[in-house]
C-alpha cells in the first residue's frame, strides 16, 4: 500500500491528457442535471458502438436527471490515460478495470460496500460464488463485473482433418495437445500452434500442466518455483524444439497470435473466452471450434478472469454514480452484452449467450465454456503485476528466438518484481 501511494503522489507532476475527464471527478452538474463520465477501453469502432448500445439501455434506467458520457481509449493506452487522471485527481466517476490490474489501481476506487449494493440494486447472490473475486483485493469490493472469463483452446477443424488427426476434445492431455501440433505441422502445410506473448495466453498450459500459478497463496510472484520454470520450459520448446510454432516476430504485435490462427497460419491457439464468437465466425473460412485448456498430470486446471466497472475515489457525485454503476450492472444491460457475444457476470444472463449463439457452434461452445469455468480458481496478482505483465512480451521474444532461455527471463521477471 505504501508503495502505491508513493506511486501516485509521483504521478501528480504528469501533463495531464487523455481522458477528458470534468474536473469533479468525471461528473458535473447543469441546470439541475448531473453528467457522470463512464472511463472505458474500446479497441475499434464496432467495440466502441458494442458500448454505446450498453449506455443507451442503462440511460433509460438512470432517467433524464443524469447524463452518461462515454470515453475510451484502446486498451494500449488505458492504463497510460488512466495513470494521467489519477494524477490531476480526475478519475472518471465510472472508470472500467481489468481484474488482473486491479492489484495496482485500489487508490482509484471507493469500496463498494453493501449499503452501495443496496442502492444500486444489485444481489450478491446474481453472481457465481467467487465472481466478484475478480474486483476485489483484501477482502474488499472495488467494483462490479461485466464480464467473467476463462481461457479456451481454439481450433482449425480443416487443418486436423487436413492432417489426419483427431479433432480436440474438453478431456485432452497437454500430451494429445503436443501429438497433435506435431503431426498438423507435418502434414497439413500450417504451424500447429502460435505461441503468444501475452499473460494468460501464454501462461495458461504452464498452469494447467503444474496446478500452479506465477503467484503464490500468499500473495507473492513464484514464477521461479521448479515445476512451473519447467512447465514454461516446455511451452518456449513448442517454437525452439519441437518447431510446431513460428517465433512472435515482435513483442509490441500483440494481434499476432489471432491472425496467424485467422489466416489458416496455425492450427491451434489459445484466447479467452471474449473471442469465442470471433474465433469460430463462419466467416473465416474453414471450421473452428473451441475446448477447454489441455489437462496436465495432476487434472484440469483453469483461472476464472474478468473485469469490471467502480466508482472513483475522487468523484463527487457519488450517489449519481452508484446509480450509473447499477444501470451498467443491471440484468437489461447484461442481456445487451450477452446478445453482443460478450459472456455475462450475473448467472441469470448467462444462458442467453448460449442462446445468442449461431446453430453452427453453439454446441461446441457451450461445452467447451462448462468445462473451462468448472472447478476455475481465482487468478492471483501482486501488486506490480501490472508491469511484470508488461515486461513479459519483449522477454518471451527473446526466449523464442532462442536468445535467451525461459529459466532466466524468468528469474529476472522475479529479481526486478518480486521483492
Amino acid at each position: 500500500m505504501h508503495k502505491k501511494r508513493i506511486a501516485f503522489a509521483g504521478l501528480v507532476a504528469v501533463t495531464a491528457m487523455g481522458f477528458t475527464a470534468c474536473a469533479s471527478g468525471g461528473s458535473a452538474a447543469d441546470g439541475g442535471k448531473t453528467t457522470i463520465v463512464w472511463n472505458m477501453w474500446a479497441g475499434d469502432t464496432a467495440s466502441e458502438q458494442k458500448l454505446k448500445d450498453q449506455m443507451a439501455v442503462a440511460q433509460k434506467l438512470v432517467g433524464d436527471d443524469i447524463t452518461i458520457e462515454l470515453q475510451t481509449a484502446p486498451w494500449a493506452d488505458y492504463f497510460t490515460k488512466l495513470n494521467t487522471n489519477m494524477a490531476s485527481g480526475k478519475v472518471a466517476c465510472v472508470t472500467g478495470m481489468n481484474g488482473q490490474r486491479l492489484a495496482g489501481y485500489t487508490e482509484v476506487f471507493d469500496e463498494l460496500t453493501d449499503d452501495d449494493l443496496s442502492t444500486m440494486g444489485i444481489s450478491r447472490d446474481a453472481y457465481n460464488p467467487g465472481a466478484l473475486s475478480v474486483m476485489e483485493n483484501g477482502g474488499k469490493l472495488y467494483g462490479l463485473p461485466y464480464d467473467t472469463a476463462a481461457m479456451l483452446l481454439f481450433y482449425n477443424a480443416d487443418l486436423f482433418a487436413k492432417a489426419g488427426a483427431p479433432l480436440p476434445t474438453n478431456d485432452w492431455t497437454i500430451d494429445d495437445f503436443e501429438k497433435a501440433a506435431s503431426e498438423i505441422t507435418a502434414k497439413a502445410g500450417a504451424k500447429g500452434f502460435a505461441v503468444s506473448v501475452d499473460e494468460f495466453q501464454w501462461l495458461s498450459l504452464p498452469m494447467a500442466e503444474t496446478g500452479l500459478q506465477p503467484v503464490d497463496d500468499s500473495g507473492k510472484l513464484d514464477l521461479t518455483n521448479p515445476s512451473f520454470v519447467e512447465a514454461a520450459t516446455r511451452y518456449g520448446d513448442l517454437v525452439t524444439k519441437l518447431g510446431v510454432s513460428d517465433a512472435v516476430p515482435s513483442a509490441s504485435d500483440s494481434a499476432w497470435t489471432t491472425t496467424q490462427f485467422e489466416n489458416g497460419k496455425a492450427a491451434m491457439i489459445i484466447e479467452g473466452t471474449w473471442m469465442a464468437s470471433t474465433l469460430t465466425a463462419p466467416d473465416l473460412g474453414f471450421s473452428a471450434g473451441a475446448v477447454r485448456i489441455p489437462r496436465g498430470s495432476d487434472g484440469a486446471y483453469g483461472v476464472a478472469l474478468g473485469s469490471g466497472y467502480g466508482i472513483a475515489a475522487n468523484c463527487e457525485n457519488k450517489e449519481a454514480a452508484l446509480k450509473v454503476l447499477g444501470a451498467l450492472s443491471s440484468p437489461d444491460v447484461q442481456s445487451v452484452i450477452a446478445q453482443q457475444g460478450g459472456y455475462p457476470a450475473q448467472l441469470a444472463s448467462q444462458p442467453e449467450f448460449f442462446t445468442a449463439l449461431p446453430d453452427a457452434t453453439r454446441d461446441n461452445l457451450t461445452q467447451a465454456f462448462t468445462a473451462a469455468f468448472e472447478g476455475a480458481v481465482s487468478q492471483r496478482v501482486t501488486d506490480q503485476w501490472t508491469q511484470v505483465a508488461t515486461a513479459m512480451p519483449n522477454e518471451l521474444v527473446s526466449v523464442y528466438t532462442g536468445q535467451a532461455t525461459m529459466s532466466s527471463v524468468l528469474d529476472g521477471l522475479e529479481q526486478r518484481f518480486g521483492k
